[in-house]
């Protein structure tokens, strides 16, 4: 009998200690492997990343330096460039010439936007030309063209360039040297692009703490560029130039990726640290593999006291119920002491709950702000099916401020029975109530027990409006009364009380202030059309317009704005850019509109400003001849033979001399503008309904082919589709 009860109790203990010993090591285990096989996992998907970091960043240095190659090309076909190429002193060039150069090196930065600075410099012959400034090499820091040390400007003056090379210009900004052309013969005084380069339009895929990027030239075999610093230009690495295109390896603990194919003889490569990137897991994977020995080792200890402790309860109850333990048999089932908490579970259902509540209330905010953002799609049924059921058709917004106390609490607990859904606003905390109430008695009761109370420092309050869709004007002129109380430093205002606090319901923009608005802008003067604005804005504000009315008031003088610009002649509209004015009276925030108008305002005077300046010298020989030839265009476009070359034997000048007058008086080539002169009237002739081939002949295109070609190139569709676009409006 009494062997019975001791095999009964080993087995029942050594359950219990298995059990409780699985139950503290198994969570730990199963964390362990998921670690283990999310670092397996990430490491393929981080190589695979790492690979497409690599096209990305492949595909972007080709993007820029397809770009530099263009603007090489535009240089090299421009006969203006031509005398660069063999002069060995800028004095041997006249000053005149110098600046024609730096406006064109000017017009061709404006063509591209990854480009900031471009700059043509020769280090054989030690001379430079930028957009603004010209000289020798060694002053090109002093004029911020090249903001480089003299040391890494030495460097430069000491060989020649005739492959690609990179610098560091600043924190954001990458020097690319490139050689004009890689024939020594057709550029004897090795004339040399600088360009300047944002390095976000290079790397910004792969700008962090992880990846370090490296540019490494077949042609020189040698490092040309390092992101990061930790290899230097021109230094060899063998790693480096074994690497096959396309490939991803493993060096020195890092991943490292090529690119699939060269530019100019350059590779492309991202290189990732696994140390740095893997460091959390690595040191998750040493934290779990010591909590599961210490657990393993002080969970035994501790188990094996808790059992002892069980076995002497376990036993005392089985006396005290008259169950003899030496007649239990030996196949009986043992006792399991595996018990959930009850407790615990009601904690976690609690829990659960909770989320479940913070997710809705989010979802229906979420739905909220749609409709103060003017999203009409939110429906009272869209909203039932987040949990909210909508009281009435009644709503207003708050706008308050309270350091003393939770101000949702606070309003729930003034408006009674209803619904208030805070907002996210920039104004400070923002709340839409949704009542049943819609008597008067109702809210100058409320209004009265905020002031009483003491707890709300300021309250903008919006008129009582119907229907979800009118959430957002309430917004708007919960902002008003808002803006309104910041000016006149009133603590609480409703809208209501703002109407009848206001002065004068309309503003004043004089006839007398719109002729001066006009004539500033006409005459490019940027600085007082914004002081006419901004002086008229304040008038209209002290006489106590309300911020509604001021928005209404800065449409219209937009809209003087748009008048002026239309009313200017042909010259200076093809210079200024299209205008997208701000949704003045949708607008959230009134500076915000104001600042928009006036960085308008300084867009259009510059642009008059730099067109005024080119048509100073209209009664010159020069612009003479400008016009001459543009009326020559108009009448002979018809004329097959006509080009650049005949239009310079009629008037007797040189090609160079008359694509310099044409340039400086219009805003492209002579070439491009007879190509699109006579493309607008092919254009004309086709809406008319003229065939194909005859038009060929009436536009001096010469031959069908050639129209074909540089109609779809501009256009982007052939003539034929051209015409039956215009027949199916038609």
């Amino acid at each position: 009998m009494k062997e019975k009860k001791q095999s009964f109790k080993r087995r029942t203990v050594m359950r219990w200690t298995l059990s409780y010993l699985l139950s503290t090591l198994i969570p730990l285990l199963m964390v362990l492997l998921l670690a283990l096989l999310t670092l397996y996992f990430n490491s393929s998907a981080v190589t695979y990343s790492n690979s497409i970091a690599a096209s990305y960043v492949q595909r972007n240095f080709r993007d820029v330096l397809t770009r530099i190659n263009e603007i090489k090309s535009e240089i090299i076909v421009d006969s203006d460039f031509d005398i660069l190429r063999n002069v060995n002193y800028l004095n041997e060039i006249s000053s005149l010439n110098l600046s024609y150069h730096a406006a064109d090196i000017r017009r061709l930065e404006q063509t591209s936007s990854s480009v900031n600075k471009l700059f043509l410099f020769s280090p054989t012959n030690n001379w430079y030309i930028s957009d603004q400034s010209w000289g020798v090499i060694s002053e090109m820091a002093l004029m911020e063209v090249l903001p480089l040390e003299q040391s890494e400007i030495d460097k430069i003056l000491r060989g020649e360039i005739w492959d690609v090379y990179m610098y560091d210009v600043t924190d954001s900004e990458v020097l690319i040297l490139i050689p004009l052309s890689y024939i020594k013969s057709y550029n004897p005084n090795n004339l040399c692009l600088g360009v300047r380069v944002s390095k976000n339009e290079l790397f910004s895929t792969v700008i962090d703490i992880y990846h370090d990027v490296i540019i490494y030239s077949e042609r020189q075999n040698s490092l040309v560029y390092c992101l990061s610093g930790k290899y230097e230009a021109g230094e060899v690495d063998s790693r480096f130039a074994s690497l096959e295109l396309g490939s991803t390896a493993k060096i020195d603990k890092s991943i490292v990726s090529v690119a699939e194919d060269l530019i100019l003889s350059l590779k492309c490569i991202v290189v990732m640290d696994r140390n740095t990137y893997f460091k959390n897991y690595y040191l998750l994977i040493e934290v779990i593999t010591l909590g599961l020995v210490t657990a393993a080792f002080f969970g035994t200890v501790l188990i094996v006291r808790s059992v002892k402790r069980n076995w002497t309860h376990y036993e005392a109850a089985a006396v005290e119920s008259g169950v003899d333990l030496n007649e239990i048999p030996l196949s009986s089932n043992d006792y399991a002491p595996f018990v959930s908490s009850v407790s615990n579970l009601r904690a976690q259902q609690e829990e659960l709950s909770n989320v479940i509540t913070k997710q809705k209330r989010s979802l229906i905010e979420s739905a909220f702000s749609k409709l103060i953002d003017g999203d009409n799609t939110v429906t009272k049924e869209t909203l039932a099916a987040l949990g909210f059921e909508v009281l009435s058709d009644l709503f207003f917004v708050l706008i308050a401020k309270s350091e003393k106390e939770d101000i949702l609490q606070y309003l729930e607990k003034l408006f009674g029975t209803s619904i208030v859904i805070p907002f996210q606003s920039e104004y400070g905390d923002a709340f839409i109530v949704n009542t049943k109430r819609d008597d008067e008695e109702f809210f100058i009761e409320s209004y009265k027990r905020v002031k009483e109370d003491g707890v709300l420092e300021s309250l903008s309050a919006s008129y009582l409006h119907t229907g979800l869709d009118s959430i957002r004007d309430s917004y708007l002129e919960a902002i008003s009364v808002h803006e309104y109380q910041k000016d006149h430093d009133i603590p609480f205002l409703s809208y209501s009380e703002l109407l009848n606090t206001t002065k004068q319901t309309t503003y004043q923009f004089t006839l007398e202030e719109n002729m001066m608005l006009q004539k500033a802008l006409k005459e490019g003067d940027g600085e007082r059309a914004k002081g006419i604005i901004n002086k008229v804005i304040e008038r209209n504000r002290e006489n106590g317009v309300s911020p509604k009315t001021l928005r209404f008031l800065l449409f219209s003088m937009s809209g003087t704005i748009v008048r002026t610009i239309n009313s200017l002649d042909n010259q200076y509209r093809e210079v200024i850019p299209d205008i997208n004015f701000p949704p003045i009276l949708q607008s959230q925030h009134f500076q915000k509109s104001l600042m928009g108008v006036e960085e308008i305002i300084d867009t259009i005077c510059y642009s008059i400003k730099a067109i005024s300046e080119t048509y100073t010298d209209e009664s010159s020989e020069t612009y003479q001849i400008y016009k001459k030839v543009l009326q020559y265009i108009h009448e002979n476009y018809s004329d097959a033979m006509m080009n650049v070359s005949s239009i310079a034997d009629s008037f007797n000048i040189s090609i160079a001399y008359l694509s310099r007058i044409f340039k400086k008086y219009h805003t492209i080539n002579i070439s491009e503008y007879i190509t699109s002169y006579r493309l607008d009237r092919a254009k004309e002739l086709l809406n008319e309904g003229k065939m194909v081939g005859d038009v060929v002949s009436m536009c001096g295109f010469g031959s069908l082919r050639t129209f074909l070609r540089v109609f779809k190139a501009v256009e982007g569709i052939t003539p034929g589709q051209y015409k039956s676009s215009v027949a199916k409006e038609n």
